[in-house]
């Protein structure tokens, strides 16, 4: 999957987040996950994110979005 269409969905709060410009695997642009554990997260797609109306979208990583 391709960096820019993957996300990171936190599944605890159903928060999905943009992943770092780096490449680094599972942590985020805004760096909320830093503690988060790899049981707590998984890689899903954009589509995943753009068409689930369960998901939220992170206010600190998608511009059109504010809050957590």
């Amino acid at each position: 999957m391709a960096i820019a269409m993957r996300r990171i969905l936190n599944t605890r709060t159903n928060t999905a987040h943009k992943p770092r410009d780096d490449g680094s695997h599972r942590t985020t642009a805004c760096g909320s996950l830093v503690t988060a554990t790899h049981d707590r997260t998984r890689v899903v797609s954009g589509e995943e994110v753009r068409t689930s109306a369960a998901i939220d979208r992170c206010g600190s990583c998608f511009e059109d979005v504010t809050g957590y």
